[in-house]
């Protein structure tokens, strides 16, 4: 019974959990001295994340600092996955920064079966960061979520990716129960009789033996491509980037359908780009990069040659750091 009780779910453990404490510790200084932020920069912090074009994929934007009491799960999740290790660059202390990384690279690790040949340097790293931790913030500030990280790739290996056994998909769906009750009276009936009226619709309208056909959509000047069932590259700005199988960073500018019916995706490769970190380990092992916008000429992709969709958080003006979209990567062979 004790294996079988998951303790690492990633919306109450890592985002609503570890990740809440450390964001609301720099900003409101509950670490005492340690990380606490001036005002000025948090300001700066706020800025930054609201600066931070999530892809469609991703239902909720990310607000600033002054709504951090009222951020949702998912709000801290996107923070965490794709905007935090960009955002506080430039602004927590290095040493913190550098913590802060330990944790990021463990959960990304533990995030998707791509990575699933990492999960001992996901241990390691989870280690590390608990030691880290007493030595930088203090003993005193040590809770049973910061030990019970130390068990999170127990349960990965174990049970699956941290995407596969989150209680997100428990909390949507109790949200949609909730939606299908009209009165108080009768709470219980109410929602069987319409789950059960649901799922006779959904059983005579599904057919068994269909299967994902990608397909490329041109509305009002925006061209759209389904890669993956319910996954989105377009020409706008946020959609627009991928990763290919040969890893090329490229911006979809356009899309066609040949002779065959075979999704032609139309883009630019960029010219060059480079890890964004270095330790723990280089950000190229988790297919993340930092690059400019100088891009190479227009080259045709098929839907078989994307990896994954990425996330683009602006940096320093000039730069933008690709994290990929972790649901969306592809593991599957060519």
């Amino acid at each position: 019974m004790i294996q079988d009780f998951v303790i690492a779910d990633s919306l109450h453990l890592l985002e609503l959990g570890v990740m809440k404490r450390l964001l609301t510790g720099w900003r409101d200084g509950y670490f005492g001295f340690t990380g606490k932020l001036s005002a000025f920069q948090t300001q700066c912090l706020s800025s930054a994340i609201c600066d931070v074009k999530l892809p469609k994929e991703i239902h909720r934007k990310l607000r600033g600092l002054d709504c951090l009491a009222f951020w949702k799960g998912t709000e801290w999740r996107s923070f965490l996955l794709y905007a935090g290790i960009v955002v506080l660059k430039d602004v927590l202390d290095e040493k913190l920064y550098k913590h802060f990384l330990l944790f990021f690279t463990a959960v990304t690790i533990c995030s998707s079966d791509m990575y699933a040949h990492m999960r001992a340097v996901a241990q390691a790293l989870f280690e590390k960061f608990i030691e880290e931790f007493k030595t930088i913030y203090g003993e005193q500030y040590i809770t049973s979520n910061i030990h019970n990280l130390e068990h999170v790739v127990n349960d990965v290996n174990r049970f699956g990716s941290l995407n596969t056994i989150s209680a997100y998909p428990f909390e949507s769906y109790l949200f949609q129960i909730k939606k299908l009750l009209r009165q108080g009276n009768n709470c219980l009936e109410q929602v069987i009789n319409r789950m059960l009226e649901k799922q006779s619709v959904k059983k005579n309208n599904t057919n068994p033996f269909s299967k994902f056909v990608p397909n490329l959509v041109t509305r009002n000047g925006i061209v759209e491509c389904e890669v993956q069932a319910g996954v989105f590259i377009s020409n706008t700005s946020r959609n627009s980037w991928f990763l290919t199988r040969n890893l090329e960073i490229v911006q979809m500018v356009d899309g066609s359908i040949d002779s065959n019916n075979d999704i032609n995706i139309i883009g630019r490769p960029v010219k060059t780009y480079s890890n964004f970190f270095e330790i723990p380990i280089k950000s190229s092992h988790l297919y993340i990069f930092m690059a400019g916008l100088s891009m190479n000429n227009k080259k045709s992709y098929g839907v078989n040659d994307v990896l994954c969709k990425f996330v683009a958080v602006p940096y320093r003006g000039k730069h933008f750091v690709f994290v990929p979209l972790l649901h969306t990567i592809n593991v599957s062979p060519k």
